[in-house]
């Protein structure tokens, strides 16, 4: 008997550590170090926190204030959580500590252009998600400065690309691989995607674009062959780079003005548009059309796809669930206004209205229900996971959610 139960606890205790590592054991994997983490919105971790309330403060581990405006993701790299802020008068780049929130440095950007800044919205000028590496982190503004500090707040570089030409504020996220900032750069004139070097700031290649404006952000995938590929929507196209420039595919995409970046599971790219389509493109063999949805979109959160599904908000809070292989609608349900980009941890999905309410859903073929949780305060950004953390910024702090 006793052997029994010593085989049931050895089991029971190799089940809990299994659900609490990551699925992919790379750093890249492991840490959110972009705009929805490197899997597109869906995290290594599965162990993502479940029940919080703001108000009581419940599940918060730690919520430090925030000086100024932006809607800029949170991102994670080992014990650092950096963060951009900024207006027309100042835009700054912050490190907190991940286990205890206090600001460990927080460092000015100043403008490289000429002349006045581009228009300020309320939510000011870090719309744009940092990322991030071992060797520290890249921030891009709406005013088209983009710097690089160490993880200890020493400045590396600064490159000014441009001042953007683009209504509603300039918000396209950048991602880092392999020593490469890499920035796709769609305004209504000039546009071109482009590769930094993370060690100097020097531009190692950019190849212009005539795609008109849009906000979204490129994703890395990875290509046929194993190596990565850049991933850009824009307005009539859907487009993958490989690292050093050169067009992999170019294909027809989704049309407007484009403001979600795509998803991307099992050699599939889902890209969508309000007023357009979701549209499943293959990536790999002979990339092309698999299938198109055309009923509820997306407008400004970015679909995330898991577990054979691809799911999606629009602004007006109806979230819509289909089939990834091949665009049957499973089911809908009403969350209420949303701009955060859709996440998932395990088989959940995590939808934050901008009141700040979070619907936790079941990432399965029926709708259910796992649990709705307040924080007392409104948001548009998109959450951060790291081991039993969510990191997610509001409109007046950056809030730890967990365990304590």
């Amino acid at each position: 008997m006793r052997t029994v139960v010593c085989a049931l606890v050895v089991a029971a205790s190799c089940a809990a550590l299994a659900m609490a590592q990551p699925t992919d054991g790379t750093p890249e994997a492991k840490y959110w170090s972009s705009f929805r983490g490197p899997q597109e919105g869906v995290a290594a971790w599965d162990n993502a926190p479940t029940d919080w309330d703001g108000p009581s403060g419940k599940g918060v581990v730690w919520k430090a204030p925030l000086k100024l405006a932006g809607v800029s993701s949170p991102v994670v790299w080992g014990d650092h959580v950096y963060l951009t802020e900024g207006t027309d008068k100042e835009r700054a780049v912050l490190a907190f500590d991940a286990a205890t929130g206090k600001l460990l440095w927080r460092q000015v950007v100043p403008y490289g252009g000429k002349g006045t800044l581009p228009a300020v919205s309320d939510a000011g000028l870090a719309l744009p998600t940092p990322t991030c590496d071992a060797d520290g982190v890249y921030a891009l503004f709406g005013t088209g400065d983009l710097a690089a500090f160490t993880p200890d707040g020493k400045p590396k570089w600064t490159l000014f690309l441009q001042k953007p030409q683009i209504g509603y504020g300039f918000s396209s996220s950048p991602c880092v691989a392999e020593g490469l900032v890499l920035v796709q750069f769609d305004c209504l004139v000039d546009g071109r995607v482009l590769a930094v070097e993370t060690a100097t700031g020097k531009i190692r290649w950019e190849v212009p674009r005539a795609r008109s404006a849009s906000w979204a952000s490129p994703i890395l995938i990875p290509g046929a062959d194993g190596k990565p590929l850049l991933v850009v929507n824009g307005s009539g196209s859907v487009t993958a780079f490989d690292l050093q420039g050169n067009v992999v595919w170019d294909l027809d995409g989704v049309t407007g003005e484009v403001a979600p970046s795509p998803a991307y599971t099992d050699g599939h790219v889902y890209s969508v548009n309000q007023g357009s389509i979701l549209l499943c493109t293959r990536a790999w063999e002979t990339p092309g059309e698999v299938w198109r949805y055309a009923d509820h979109q997306s407008d400004t959160s970015s679909p995330v796809a898991v577990r054979g599904l691809v799911l999606m908000v629009g602004s007006d809070g109806q979230l819509a669930c289909v089939d990834a292989v091949n665009g049957k609608e499973l089911w809908t349900y009403q969350i209420g206004g949303c701009y955060a980009s859709l996440v998932a941890s395990g088989d959940r999905v995590y939808a934050l209205t901008r009141e700040g309410t979070m619907h936790i859903l079941a990432a399965e073929r029926t709708l259910r229900l796992i649990a709705k949780c307040d924080l007392g305060e409104g948001s548009d950004a998109t959450p951060a996971i790291a081991d039993g953390r969510m990191y997610l910024r509001t409109r007046g702090h950056l809030w730890c959610l967990g365990e304590r």
